[in-house]
């Protein structure tokens, strides 16, 4: 399960640090607002880097609902608005999942003034080869920062809790990573940590599952899946065993009047072969 510690703020300039992982699980609030005047305009900005430039995301005026501005860039269908319209106060967005890609600045203008400045930090975690292997092969890990804060360290944690690998990053690396070779498949859940100023920001798992082992849901499955199939097979032969003596008793429900119908047409076959072997009988009855 991914844990991890949202925010560092600066209440007086409203900055904040956030800390995703790059999951498809993730989400990024962005949330703006105002405890006082009601503004006629809303606008959120984003720019993957400080001297880069800045586009606008998401904007609203009073009593009208958010439009989205990504036109099919970084965000595409992942940025997404709450429906309801801006009342010149809230102006809220999220972005769902968080992918890697989406580091950077973020901030948010009512109208002309700034209220909140987003600095995002995003974590990834790869493997090489990222196909199963069996138990015991070797498997390249790599856990990745999208960008280097203040003095921040990535840490490996295997299966069994043990820090396997450690680096401090800095600011010039243009691909601030920590990479761990050959480690073992089937070691239980690795974890890559995030440290900003010693103290753990975040944490991403990474899950090895060996092709050769099962899960035990799949055994769970498959014993619902017998289990049903021989109730569906007892009440079809229940059902089969109660249609044959409902058709049973039917044929068997008025004995005598049976009988009688099978004794009445047995004599009348007799007469007819008597009448027809004796001439005077049979001239007679004409």
């Amino acid at each position: 399960m991914e844990t991890f510690f949202t925010q560092v703020t600066d209440i007086l300039l409203k900055r904040y640090t956030l800390y995703r992982p790059s999951t498809g699980h993730s989400e990024l609030h962005l949330v703006c607002y105002s405890n006082g005047r009601n503004y006629s305009r809303a606008e959120w900005f984003w720019s993957p880097h400080h001297l880069q430039q800045w586009k606008s995301i998401a904007s609203a005026e009073r009593s009208q609902p958010i439009i989205i501005n990504v036109n099919g860039s970084n965000f595409v269908n992942r940025l997404v608005t709450s429906g309801k319209l801006f009342d010149g106060k809230d102006f809220n967005v999220r972005i769902v999942p968080v992918v890697f890609q989406d580091a950077g600045v973020y901030t948010c203008y009512l109208e002309q003034n700034l209220f909140r400045t987003i600095d995002l930090i995003t974590v990834k975690v790869t493997a090489e080869p990222s196909d199963a292997v069996t138990e015991g092969d070797n498997v390249t890990l790599t856990c990745s920062v999208s960008n280097v804060i203040g003095s921040m360290r990535l840490v490996w944690i295997n299966g069994d809790g043990k820090r396997v690998g450690e680096k401090t990053l800095t600011v010039e690396e243009k691909s601030p990573s920590l990479v761990i070779q050959k480690a073992e498949r089937g070691r239980g859940n690795w974890k890559c940590v995030l440290f900003d100023q010693h103290l753990p920001r975040l944490f991403v798992p990474y899950y090895q599952k060996d092709s050769r082992s099962l899960d035990i849901s799949s055994f769970t499955d498959i014993r619902i899946i017998i289990v049903l199939g021989y109730l569906v097979i007892k009440l079809a032969v229940a059902l089969g065993l109660i249609c044959c003596s409902w058709r049973m008793n039917r044929s068997c429900r008025n004995p005598r009047e049976v009988t009688g119908n099978v004794t009445n047409n047995s004599n009348e076959a007799v007469a007819m072969q008597t009448l027809n072997s004796d001439p005077d009988l049979r001239d007679q009855n004409e």
